[in-house]
């Protein structure tokens, strides 16, 4: 049995972007993700700009002082990073980790107009009763951005789809949000191959799948990331 090494909040932030660039999480070198340190709660570390996944570092990345509003170090984020994660970590105290990513199904499901997300298709959407949104603006930068509308429409959810744009997967740590992104690609992928066929199809009961929710969430997620982690640390 492979012993996984114990390690700190910013090797989990590190490790967290090499398992997404091994479950193809990750588009060439710009998507993100942003931590609130345990440690340090006024700290928030962020993906360096134009670093792929597979390259993020101890040395590399992005930290940013929520108190001061700005960022300690040479080190910077890309701008859609900035404007997208600083004021869901400023002013969403449950959203402790956030994933922007847009990865083919993820960004399809974003996009296509004949169908909404449905959590009740398969265990990976269950995952999200509840707790899903929409944007409806198409906001690539940050000129075009209102902060008040993205930040009330992630409140009370753990994903948002981006209008065209791919979504936003939040947590309470990097354990929950990293799983809750590798589900939601799943689950996005599953819903193209079912909603893209002619083809009749069965939901999960409402209170079953509320319960698969609550079973995930409870602490499952944490043993999947460990034995994600367990893995990488075995290569």
């Amino acid at each position: 049995m492979i012993e996984m090494p114990a390690i700190n909040s910013k090797e989990v932030f590190v490790s967290a972007h090499h398992l997404g660039a091994l479950h193809s999480l990750v588009e060439g070198v710009w998507n993100h993700i942003s931590y609130d340190d345990p440690l340090h709660p006024k700290t928030v570390f962020m993906t360096p700009g134009h670093v792929h996944w597979d390259l993020v570092n101890l040395n590399n990345i992005v930290v940013f002082d929520k108190e001061t509003e700005s960022f300690v170090g040479e080190a910077r984020p890309l701008k859609a990073a900035s404007y997208f994660h600083t004021p869901v970590h400023k002013h969403l105290d449950t959203h402790k980790c956030v994933f922007h990513i847009h990865t083919p199904s993820i960004t399809t499901v974003a996009t296509r107009t004949d169908f909404l997300f449905e959590p009740r298709l398969t265990q990976h959407s269950c995952c999200f009763m509840d707790s899903y949104g929409y944007s409806t603006e198409y906001d690539s930068i940050s000129e075009e951005l209102n902060i008040q509308r993205l930040v009330e429409a992630l409140e009370n959810k753990n994903v948002l789809f981006l209008k065209n744009h791919g979504a936003l997967v939040s947590g309470n740590c990097i354990e929950e949000a990293f799983m809750s992104t590798y589900m939601l690609n799943i689950a996005c992928s599953f819903h193209l191959s079912v909603f893209g066929s002619n083809n009749s199809f069965d939901l999960i009961p409402i209170q079953k799948a509320k319960a698969m929710k609550d079973f995930f969430y409870d602490g499952l997620y944490k043993k999947h990331f460990d034995g994600f982690l367990t893995h990488l640390h075995s290569l």
